[in-house]
């Protein structure tokens, strides 16, 4: 029998691939299937958040991240990862209506950087919705931006995942 060697990247670097561990990946899973509530799929999740939202997108974004607090070792980042892929790759209409900071360490700094310290994570959300208005770049771009540029701010290093 062969062992199964695995890595995680730098968000999930301290992750247990532990089955039996309370928040290794036994539990991420259950947890995750419980979120989407067998029999119902996930592509029934996401449609329900949109029929829910009335089909704003990012009002469905919005309630489908506030919903995945229940999915364990789910963050702040995993569920803007997680959410804005389900977007990008199509499988709902869904997309972050601002970049969600309250929480963030590296797209927070980005902003404040960018912004100016001293201003509360909601007007550092705010700031940052509007200069995605005005650049027509959406908030997953801004987030990943903001995150990489806050590491070197002087000198650009290219982002490899």
């Amino acid at each position: 029998m062969s062992e199964l060697h695995a890595g995680f990247g730098n968000h999930r670097k301290y992750e247990s691939l532990d089955a039996f561990s309370l928040h290794g990946t036994g539990a991420v899973i259950e947890s995750y299937v419980a979120w989407i509530a067998p029999p119902r799929t996930p592509t029934a999740l996401f449609e329900d958040a949109m029929r829910d939202a009335h089909g704003d997108g990012r009002s469905a974004f919005e309630r489908l991240y506030r919903s995945m607090g229940a999915v364990t070792r789910f963050g702040r980042t995993a569920r803007f990862d997680y959410l804005t892929m389900i977007g990008k790759t199509g499988v709902s209409d869904i997309e972050p209506g601002s970049p969600y900071l309250d929480g963030a360490t590296g797209p927070r700094k980005g902003a404040e950087l960018l912004m100016g310290a001293g201003l509360s994570v909601k007007n550092l959300d705010l700031q940052v919705v509007e200069l995605g208005a005005a650049l027509n770049v959406g908030m997953q771009v801004l987030e990943d931006a903001l995150c990489n540029w806050q590491k070197n701010p002087a000198r650009f290093t290219p982002f490899r995942g």
